[in-house]
């Protein structure tokens, strides 16, 4: 036999050798420069190393012993699943390196390119992945967002790079978690993001999935951000069941009660992306909601969670795989490999490779990592969507006080403080209510809301104080929190004596990881230094803007080192969103004096001026 080497290649007669062909010959000649030089097949896998490199083009080199290949070596062993050594030996891999090289030398979109750089760092066949492979890849092709036409406002500079980072995630069919730190803005960043995929193709179809009370909230954001986008609502019972009910729209919002219901009509449609609010409901995989979202068509999914981890790192494994299934391999090994029925097992566990593989789809920026970027105060208004049973018992209310008004509004103030008790919580007019959480999340969109914000400031180990009107909503607070998180809340309102009160505070300030104070506006809205919260939540709405403002000043006051979140809950298309108008308004016009007074005959005119406008 006349054998001779062509470029890397085995050659007989002028033709390939196929590769089972040359593992086959042992020992053998080949004519190489007119002289017959002996070559060996080495039986034995030869063990490969890859090395991935970003500039000036994503790639891999190969390497055998510390040394890497050549041009020919690496052509012949991507071709032909060999390489021939100067020393008269040829080297074959194994199949399982042959699946490898394929890939790696083939198509390789992004998120094969994410996927298949973890496995070869689990193998030990690569050293290491850049940590932030996307946003050098980003660069390096030097792509932004295109939502500027859409976006009417202005972002903060890291809320910029989010969106970018978002959008190269986006049109590259990678799925993501926004897990920025609560208050940072991730509304904003991912309705730039809907913006951005809008302004590239007009017919994009978006699905926006967000828990049942914040329906509204997200609307209203859109109007603020993004006028010139109106989103769909499918949610209540006068929704439409067909698909044709979403032609004319390019954003769909619904709650994750309504997917779940509706997921026959939903998967009937192909959406370009989606985007899941609070994500940290779908880290069950079996629940019904994480169940229904899996059998939607969708091109690109976000997650937004400020808590992707909460109580396991199967957290973790639930946003990851419902974004990029596949990608942390399946829910039995990633448990098998990563999770101990003892927590302290798991942390002794080396988790760099997967904090690397994580961050490589995930986006989270703390505030002290942007702090110099952020005002020192963050309001956040949130609108809260009612019930269809609460709209019911509002309505009613509201009924009274209209008959109330056609009669002379004698008996209006007794109903302002009902409609005021009835926002707080229904339980407080209805005894029949059982105060267990998840009753009273079920019977309030406000208190549901609250609960989820407190679940959030708990996983962050953060402190609250919560300002709340009536005993009644102070106690079923207090009642609820000591439930869900073993946490017993100080009390400070009329009930609270005086000399009790700093020593509250005290404890509240001393005490290490997640507590919450429960106040009373009036009682401990002026006078205390609370400067060891960081989040103030103004459950009930005072009608007295200067109240609140004196309220969230314990906390955002002199001698407070970090950003403050301010929370203020509001029901949507009620008198309560009129409040928040008027607080947001106090807000811009700061050179107006307003009074701190406790005056009913305002809060009289206030509802007198609502109820024409219902009439109107």
């Amino acid at each position: 036999m006349s054998y001779k080497i062509n470029e890397g290649i085995i050659e007989e007669k002028g033709k390939v050798v196929a590769p089972e062909a040359v593992f086959r010959l042992g020992r053998f000649s080949v004519l190489s420069d007119g002289i017959d030089t002996e070559f060996v097949i080495s039986k034995r896998p030869a063990q490969i190393q890859f090395v991935f490199e970003l500039a000036p083009i994503p790639n891999f080199t190969l390497h055998f012993r510390d040394r890497p290949l050549d041009v020919e070596q690496t052509n012949a062993l991507v071709k032909y699943g060999y390489f021939i050594l100067d020393e008269g030996r040829i080297c074959f891999v194994s199949s399982r390196i042959n699946e490898f090289l394929e890939a790696a030398f083939g198509d390789l979109s992004l998120s094969k390119l994410i996927k298949l750089l973890r496995t070869l760092f689990q193998e030990g066949l690569i050293i290491e992945i850049p940590s932030d492979l996307i946003e050098q890849l980003r660069t390096n092709q030097q792509k932004e967002s295109h939502h500027k036409k859409l976006f009417v406002q202005s972002l903060y500079p890291y809320q910029e790079a989010g969106v970018n980072w978002l959008s190269f995630c986006a049109e590259n069919a990678v799925g993501t978690i926004l897990a920025d730190d609560m208050g940072l803005g991730k509304t904003a960043q991912v309705i730039a993001l809907c913006c951005d995929v809008l302004e590239k193709n007009p017919k994009s179809k978006i699905l926006i999935v967000v828990p049942n009370p914040l329906i509204d909230n997200w609307v209203r954001e859109f109007r603020f951000f993004a006028p010139s986008i109106i989103p769909y609502l499918h949610y209540g019972n006068q929704r439409r069941g067909v698909v044709s009910a979403f032609d004319n729209y390019n954003v769909i919002i619904t709650p994750y009660s309504t997917m779940s219901s509706d997921i026959a009509m939903f998967e009937e449609i192909y959406f370009d992306l989606a985007l899941f609010d609070e994500a940290s409901m779908l880290k069950n995989p079996k629940s019904g909601r994480s169940l229904s979202a899996r059998r939607l068509e969708i091109g690109v999914i976000v997650a937004m969670s400020g808590t992707p981890v909460e109580n396991s790192l199967m957290d973790a494994w639930a946003l990851s795989d419902l974004v990029f299934t596949g990608f942390l391999g399946t829910e039995k090994d990633f448990k098998s490999t990563y999770v101990d029925s003892n927590i302290a097992d798991t942390l002794n566990k080396n988790l760099d490779e997967l904090e690397n593989s994580l961050r490589q789809i995930t986006l989270r920026r703390m505030k002290k990592d942007v702090l110099k970027q952020l005002p020192e105060r963050l309001d956040i208004h949130t609108a809260v969507s009612l019930s269809e049973k609460e709209t019911i018992r509002y309505d009613l209310i509201i009924d009274e006080m209209k008959n109330d008004a056609a009669n002379g509004a004698g008996g209006i103030l007794p109903l302002i403080n009902k409609l005021q008790q009835f926002t707080a919580h229904p339980a407080l007019l209805d005894s029949s209510i059982s105060r267990d959480v998840r009753t009273l999340k079920a019977n309030s969109a406000k208190f549901e809301l609250l609960i989820l914000q407190l679940d959030k400031i708990a996983n962050a180990k953060g402190k609250v104080i919560i300002f709340a009107t009536f005993h009644k909503a102070i106690d079923l607070i207090q009642g609820a929190i000591k439930e869900r998180y073993k946490v017993s809340p100080g009390i400070i309102d009329g009930r609270t004596p005086n000399e009790e009160r700093q020593p509250l505070i005290d404890d509240f300030s001393a005490s290490n990881g997640f507590d919450v104070l429960l106040l009373h506006p009036k009682t401990a809205g002026m006078g205390f230094n609370i400067t060891a919260a960081t989040n103030v939540i103004h459950y009930s709405r005072q009608w007295n803007p200067a109240l609140e403002e004196q309220a969230t000043a314990r906390a955002w006051r002199n001698g407070q080192e970090q950003v403050v979140n301010v929370y203020y809950m509001f029901y949507a298309n009620t008198i309560e969103e009129k409040i928040d108008e008027r607080l947001r308004l106090k807000q811009q016009l700061s050179e107006r004096v307003v009074s701190v007074t406790d005056d009913k005959e305002t809060d009289k005119q206030i509802m007198l001026a609502y109820l024409e406008t219902l009439e109107s």
